[in-house]
């Protein structure tokens, strides 16, 4: 046993050409150190009478030896045979019988338990490829080794379910405070390379991450990307990919004032939110949308379906399709300038020498406003010989990271989903109908 699981090192190890080798020697390393996990994986993979069997001894006088690499031909004696098989994919054992054995000429089982007259074989495979020939023929070499009596018992046990019931495990164990770290380190070494063997969480499961570097940012932001999926559908947007750290989706809309709608997480001071962002009139096209013939200022509620609804107006500085800084007016500053008029006359393409016309012009309205703002250091400092203007409003709604839990409570069909929609609609009534 010693000389295959005294060693972490191989956890770093990269080379595809051991990584099955590594699967099975952190698995082989959780059972043997991690004894809930231990008896998880047998309940799920024997009968209900073997285990009862093999358990419901006060004083047993067997032990269970883990081990790894074993040939089928030194396995021997056994009455009863378990062949487990665990690929990325599902495996129908009841097909196994019509299957031949592939055999090979040094057969090795990937890993072994033996529990008094009860041998347990796995075969790992990191890709769905059927690996039922192989286990077969390694449980019928310890079947010639063993009483003719002795039968072959086919268990599926694949990656999906074997992460399923590790995360299931490490949920008990936080739950008094006894984190197992092998099992934990294990799961982390996983869940980089096979995302998609791991399950799709509810919110309701999710804790909210405390820092950018934990797994739950990864299981959070997967499960906004569903929610946000679900949300396109029901109002009727595209969704676009962007790429970063995560993997993220946008809503795509086409509203005019407004191309897209951000489902986003928020960390507070004291409580952690699920936003909504939206951006009416982001470039001069949107502002003609946004501001009507013959309206002041949009006044904007400070409330949408019980939730805080922010506004943040802000003058965009740009500069070929890229937005360089924000000055945001005071609220005052605001009513003066986010209105169809002034944006008519202000709004668009600055040349250099058109700069201190723009500049005086700002001046009667806001008279510190270079100094709230990276103008200098931007614009009047830098190479560039013109920027763009636009006036827009940055409108963020936040749900309550503990009541988007609550909300979201079905996997395909979430209360969430709906409120999101409901909540983007309102807000998209507000500028169409003001």
């Amino acid at each position: 046993m010693d000389r295959h699981l005294n060693i972490f090192d191989f956890f770093n190890n990269h080379d595809y050409e051991f990584y099955e080798d590594n699967l099975s020697r952190g698995f082989a390393l959780c059972l043997k150190y991690d004894t809930v996990l231990l008896d998880n994986v047998l309940r799920n993979i024997l009968d209900a009478k073997i285990y009862s069997e093999l358990f419901n001894t006060d004083y047993p006088d067997y032990k269970i030896n883990i081990d790894l690499q074993r040939k089928p031909a030194e396995l021997e004696n056994f009455s009863k045979i378990i062949a487990v098989a665990c690929s990325a994919s599902e495996i129908d054992v009841s097909k196994l019988k019509d299957i031949e054995p592939r055999t090979t000429s040094n057969p090795e089982t990937d890993l072994c338990l033996e529990i008094n007259d009860t041998c347990i074989i796995f075969e790992f495979k990191r890709t769905g490829e059927d690996c039922s020939a192989q286990l077969k023929c390694q449980a019928e070499l310890v079947q010639k080794n063993s009483p003719t009596e002795t039968e072959i018992v086919y268990v599926d046990f694949n990656w999906k379910k074997i992460v399923k019931l590790m995360l299931n495990v490490l949920s008990l164990q936080r739950q008094i405070n006894s984190e197992n770290q092998f099992t934990v380190d294990f799961v982390r070494f996983i869940e980089k390379r096979h995302a998609d063997w791991f399950p799709n969480r509810l919110l309701q499961n999710i804790s909210y991450p405390k820092t950018d570097d934990e797994p739950n940012n990864y299981y959070l932001n997967d499960r906004l990307n569903q929610l946000k999926t679900q949300v396109a559908q029901l109002i009727g947007a595209e969704v676009k990919e962007y790429s970063g750290k995560y993997y993220r989706l946008v809503l795509s809309v086409n509203w005019g004032w407004a191309n897209e709608v951000h489902i986003d997480t928020y960390r507070g001071e004291s409580e952690n939110y699920i936003s909504i962002l939206i951006y009416p009139g982001d470039t001069k096209g949107q502002g003609w949308h946004l501001f009507k013939q013959n309206r002041k200022a949009i006044e904007w509620p400070s409330e949408i379906n019980g939730f805080e609804l922010e506004n943040v107006p802000y003058i965009k500085f740009s500069h070929f399709n890229s937005g360089l800084f924000w000055y945001c007016p005071s609220k005052e500053e605001y009513e003066k300038t986010h209105y169809r008029d002034f944006f008519a006359k202000t709004c668009g393409r600055y040349q250099k020498h058109q700069w201190p016309d723009l500049e005086k012009t700002l001046n009667e309205i806001a008279p510190n406003w270079i100094d709230n703002c990276e103008y200098n250091q931007k614009i009047i400092d830098s190479n560039r010989t013109y920027f763009d203007l636009s006036f827009g409003v940055l409108l963020t709604l936040y749900i309550p990271y503990k009541k988007a839990q609550e909300l979201d409570n079905n996997e395909l069909d979430s209360k969430l989903a709906k409120e999101l929609s409901e909540i983007i609609f309102v807000m998209k009534k507000l500028i169409d109908e003001q």
